[in-house]
């Protein structure tokens, strides 16, 4: 392979852009591929050493790459390669992964360059190796950090100016992971104020390239008010943007807790002893100052460097962000708003670098008029735990899970929002004190751990019950690490809990769940059966098997098509095939099984599926239940209907013959009746001989009803006609003016006269006669009786209703035999418990419905639902 490394040389002497580009691009190998001969490829030795190989081991071939190159990475590269040999504008810079001689991965930036013949055609590519690897492992734990610290991305496509926001930058605005946002919508989530702030400096990011770094407050999707840290940068090129990108964190809950655990805890005369804390002495009304000489040890200086000393000292040395807010703090004092003064503030060192200085103080004395004279105050260099303490603090407040930070005393000094939430410690203030006073109900062995702990010893534990002081039972995982103020200095300890006690209860559930379904299985009246996927029989319960013949291991050998009516297995196996592929999750139908004696079991069948975590399907449940001797019957009630229709057949036959020779007969009376008036026209005042005449209308009138009722075919529905009631209820009270007169029964009609009915006209006036019939018959004869007729609607009926005030029927004994045949309540000799039976018949065959309302001594009242011809 000598020659390409020959002609390689000469390219470089001959073509300076190569030589460019190996200075820019080769850093952890180069190679070059010779296209024309795909298999002869040669690698420079620190290609390999950056793999872990020797040169002289490996052959100059793309099979000794492309045999270590992650399996996911090959294509990408074969496909780039390709692209940029057939398109020179197509680049070819990728990142792909090696698998290192010791196996660990090696992430590579792969850049190459083709070399092209006049015609263009791609003979050679160079390309050109760098080791990412640290790079990629540092993105790794910045994305692990910022999930951690709640610190979200956030990008806009200039193109699109479509924004893109990281996983964490969701959380925070509580969308959904899909999301999509655009840039009106972004900033619409910022509270009115506050996003006129972020469009100005969003716009002057974008335009003039300033950065921002705002701290804002925005309204998230849930409609919850949260503080954030928004931070905006952008990249200009020949004075356009190209790129604009920053930065979004949550801090709502950012405290300052290690400074209140020290203002609370420490007073000046500890300080002054043993924290060799500067201390400081300042007139308020003449500026004058006095320090010691640890308060300038503390900035690098000797007290005699800093001569002359007063308050102006301080503030030239003193961080200018910081200064507002010390004023702030000592105004506060001096308007006696607070008690102690007390503030975090940078203070420069002689050497140059910042120093963290915990800064508190109070006023001593006052004039005469009420002004502040005399403040003394301390100093103490916060530095190395404010670094400490802000890398994991953020951490700690933000973490997802329960983690709490303790000191040396298990005192805490940070919890995170889920710890205040587990432990039910919202509106508490714990910081500073200790974890065994928030907790008296820990017992020794917790404070072993501990003191372990803060031996440098870490433990934990994945199930652990703890009795609650209220007596309640906790299950909790659990671990505790130390964590260090330098290297061998413990500053405390770290515990994490997980409240697993939910989990636990739904595991005792669950096996008692489990537990119910097999009782439930074995014992259950109806057959039950577990199938595998195809279709085999798993386990049976015992009514199956009584219900079969077959037994379990029987069965195991069989599938449920080996069962199965041949005709009815079609609709099965493609019902089955559907809730196997996941069209449907459970199907029922009716079919027939083969007993193991040969005989058909006619059963109704119901299946459906359970699946794992995965989605994947375990087995199949099958419920049967046995319906053989239903089919029987079925089979009787058919043989028994068919007997009725021929039955029904002879009794139309028969109402024939009835109508027609009893209409001949009513003729030949009303002929008659004719003849006898025409012949003597005064016996038309004869009352008894216009009883006779009106007794041969209404005869006249039934058999034209009856004849109706054999003209109607089977479907009485399309048959009804529309009736008015009014009239009809007037025709039947004059057919019995004669029994209500005898009986001294009043008929009242308040039947609306517009009213009108869909019935058959033979049922209607047989439903009102039977009614009122009733109600003369069996009025009380100790009061003036009545019958009352009105009407209302209701939906799709009108509603008559037939109110008496007669003997009334006991309900509560007799009202489920009231509508029954032959069946009489009050004695009557000429009673034959038919008309209620045929009157209920007759409203149910019109499409209505009768209900009842009845008190003994005091009356009834039937409402008849007939179907209302105005709907």
């Amino acid at each position: 392979m000598s020659y390409l490394k020959d002609e390689l040389y000469q390219l470089i002497k001959e073509d300076s852009s190569i030589f460019d580009f190996l200075q820019d691009a080769a850093l952890d190998g180069l190679w070059y591929w010779d296209l024309e001969n795909p298999d002869h490829e040669w690698m420079n030795p620190k290609f390999w050493a950056t793999l872990g190989y020797k040169a002289e081991e490996m052959p100059h071939s793309p099979s000794s790459w492309q045999n270590i190159i992650h399996p996911d990475d090959l294509k990408l590269a074969v496909e780039s390669i390709q692209r940029h040999c057939e398109n020179p504008e197509t680049t070819f810079d990728i990142v792909v992964r090696y698998f290192h001689k010791n196996g660990s991965i090696v992430w590579v930036k792969c850049r190459g360059l083709s070399i092209r013949d006049k015609n263009g055609k791609a003979k050679r590519i160079l390309g050109a190796h760098t080791d990412i690897t640290e790079l990629k492992v540092k993105e790794d734990l910045l994305e692990r950090c910022n999930m951690a610290a709640s610190v979200g991305f956030w990008e806009v496509n200039l193109n699109t100016m479509q924004p893109h926001w990281s996983h964490v930058t969701k959380l925070i605005h509580e969308v959904p992971e899909d999301y999509k946002p655009d840039i009106h919508s972004a900033l619409n989530y910022y509270k009115e104020g506050d996003k006129v702030l972020i469009e100005k400096a969003f716009t002057a990011a974008l335009k003039h390239g300033t950065p921002y770094d705002l701290e804002l407050q925005i309204i998230t999707e849930k409609g919850n008010l949260k503080w954030v840290r928004a931070i905006g940068l952008s990249e200009f090129k020949d004075g356009v943007c190209t790129r604009l990108y920053g930065t979004f964190q949550d801090i709502q809950e950012r405290k300052t807790l290690e400074l209140a655990l020290i203002a609370e805890r420490e007073k000046l005369a500890n300080i002054l002893i043993g924290t060799h804390a500067g201390t400081w002495e300042w007139n308020i009304q003449t500026g004058e100052t006095i320090f010691n000489e640890r308060w300038a040890n503390i900035i690098g200086y000797t007290l005699e460097e800093l001569q002359p000393i007063s308050i102006e000292t301080w503030v030239n040395l003193t961080h200018p962000d910081d200064i507002k807010n010390s004023n702030e703090k000592i105004n506060e004092c001096c308007e006696k708003k607070s008690e102690y003064y007390h503030c975090e503030c940078r203070m420069r060192h002689k050497d140059g670098h910042w120093v963290w200085v915990l800064d508190r103080g109070k006023i001593t004395s006052w004039t005469a008029d009420g002004k502040p004279l005399m403040m003394f105050g301390t100093h103490t260099d916060i530095t190395e735990q404010k670094t400490a303490f802000e890398r994991s603090q953020q951490f700690i407040e933000q973490a997802p899970s329960a983690i709490a930070m303790f000191d040396t005393h298990i005192h805490y000094l940070a919890a995170s929002n889920k710890w205040i939430d587990d432990y039910k410690l919202n509106g508490l203030d714990i910081i500073g004190k200790s974890h065994y006073e928030i907790f008296p109900e820990i017992g020794e062995d917790w404070k072993r751990i501990h003191q372990d702990c803060l031996k440098g010893k870490s433990q934990k534990c994945d199930e652990d019950k703890f009795i609650r002081q209220d007596g309640t039972l906790q299950w909790i995982k659990w671990g505790v690490r130390p964590w260090y103020i330098d290297k061998n200095t413990i500053g405390g300890v770290v515990m994490y809990t997980d409240d697993i006690t939910e989990r636990k209860k739904a595991q005792e559930q669950l096996g008692i769940s489990e537990q119910a379904f097999r009782g439930n299985f074995e014992n259950a009246a109806i057959g039950m059966a577990l199938l595998d996927r195809d279709g085999k029989w798993l386990k049976i319960n015992k009514t199956l098997h009584d219900m079969l013949g077959y037994d379990e291991e029987e069965l195991q050998h069989l599938t449920f098509r080996d069962i199965t009516h041949p005709d009815d297995l079609d609709i099965d196996v493609s019902l089955y095939l559907d809730l196997l592929h996941g069209k449907i999750n459970h199907y029922q139908l009716g079919k027939r099984y083969i007993h193991k004696n040969g005989s058909i079991v006619n059963i109704i069948l119901t299946a459906s599926v359970v699946k794992d975590s995965h989605d994947e399907i375990l087995y199949f449940i099958t419920q049967i239940i046995d319906i053989t001797a239903l089919k029987n019957a079925e089979k009787e009630i058919q043989a028994l209907l068919d007997v009725t229709k021929d039955q029904n057949k002879r009794l139309k036959n028969f109402a024939h013959i009835v109508s027609h020779n009893l209409r001949s007969h009513s003729s030949n009376i009303e002929m008659l009746i004719y003849l006898l008036f025409k012949e003597h026209p005064e016996l038309e005042e004869n009352n008894i001989l216009q009883l006779v005449k009106t007794a041969s209308d209404n005869l006249k009138g039934t058999i034209s009803h009856l004849n109706e009722v054999v003209q109607m075919n089977l479907e009485t529905s399309s048959n009804l006609v529309e009736i008015n009631l009014y009239h009809f209820a007037e025709a039947a009270i004059n057919n019995l003016n004669l029994l209500a007169n005898d009986a001294q029964v009043k008929i009242i009609n308040n039947i609306n006269p517009k009213d009108e009915v869909k019935g058959i006209s033979a049922y209607i006036d047989s439903i009102l006669l039977n009614f009122l019939t009733n109600a003369i018959k069996y009025a009380a004869s100790e009061r003036e009786s009545f019958v009352e007729l009105k009407t209302y609607q209701k939906e799709q009926y009108l509603v008559l209703t037939i109110t008496d005030n007669g003997m009334g029927i006991d309900l509560k004994t007799q009202g489920s035999k009231l509508f029954g045949m032959y069946q009489t309540f009050h004695g009557n000799t000429d009673a034959r418990g038919i008309g209620l039976f045929i009157t209920k018949n007759q409203v149910e065959t019109i499409g209505g419905k009768i209900e009842v309302q009845s008190e003994v001594n005091k009356g009834t009242t039937f409402k008849v639902y007939l179907l209302n011809a105005q709907k």
